[in-house]
């Protein structure tokens, strides 16, 4: 007996739990191994390009305290999560980093290199 999709809907869902629970959701606490993986994503996130001149946005404070080690991201890039996450990361003591070199160049412009917003 063959069915469709839309067939064994209702029955996917209940084997789910997507009954229409309304208990609430188990809380949890992020670790700071969770955070690093979310700041990584929005990382990764931040810096996809297609051109250099989509890479004007530096993300301050996300280095080790000069511009060209902040993190630079794609202008169109909305940073507002990845500064909550570093915010609430280091309200739990957290050591996180954006991954950035430390390498302080006076000189470096900004590049889209392998579809990622780079310093060069």
């Amino acid at each position: 007996m063959k069915f469709g999709l839309i067939s064994l809907l209702p029955m996917l869902i209940a084997n789910c739990g997507g009954g229409g629970s309304t208990a609430e959701p188990e809380s949890f606490d992020t670790t700071c191994e969770d955070y690093q993986i979310m700041l990584d994503v929005e990382v990764v996130l931040a810096r996809e390009c297609t051109a250099s001149s989509q890479c004007t946005q530096v993300l301050g404070g996300t280095g080790c305290g000069c511009d060209t080690d902040d993190v630079i991201a794609n202008s169109s890039f909305d940073a507002n999560y990845l500064y909550d996450l570093l915010d609430e990361s280091r309200a739990a003591g957290c050591t996180v980093s954006t991954g950035t070199s430390c390498a302080c160049d006076a000189g470096a412009e900004p590049a889209c290199v392998g579809g990622r917003c780079t310093w060069r």
